[in-house]
């Protein structure tokens, strides 16, 4: 095989992994909620609705413009993929008491959340710092 044919090769073959890799996660990058895993006490319906208002889809949540539609974080909010916790040790105890902790810091900014968002929000963040890669 000449080089330029290797070149091209190689070429193609790295076009064909980033398009597969993509496909992993909608082009805004944020996780298939269905697909996450959910934590212990919850429920799949409070994962699937603590995503809605995480995007700012329900209860006027506004987490995704601090945290990143893809809640990889931005200059204002961390990264809450990765499983390292700043606050606390990861548990929905912990992330729980970090959420209410903001919004009684700056009442309003979080959305108008009642206790159960609260409880759905949690859930979803435990669910993207706890997935599988």
């Amino acid at each position: 095989m000449s080089r330029g044919m290797r070149i091209w090769a190689s070429a193609l073959a790295l076009l064909l992994a980033l398009s597969l890799s993509a496909r992993a996660e909608p082009e805004s990058g944020r996780p298939d909620a269905a697909a996450l895993p959910v934590p212990p006490g919850a429920t799949q319906d409070q994962v699937l609705l603590g995503d809605r208002i995480f995007h700012g889809e329900a209860a006027g949540g506004k987490c995704a413009e601090c945290h990143g539609a893809d809640a990889k974080g931005t200059a204002n909010g961390n990264d809450l993929t990765l499983g390292m916790w700043i606050w606390g040790d990861g548990s929905m105890r912990m992330i729980r008491g970090t959420i209410q902790h903001n919004m009684a810091m700056a009442p309003g900014m979080d959305g108008q959340l009642t206790p159960a968002d609260v409880e759905a929000v949690t859930a979803y963040v435990w669910a993207i710092g706890h997935r599988r890669p």
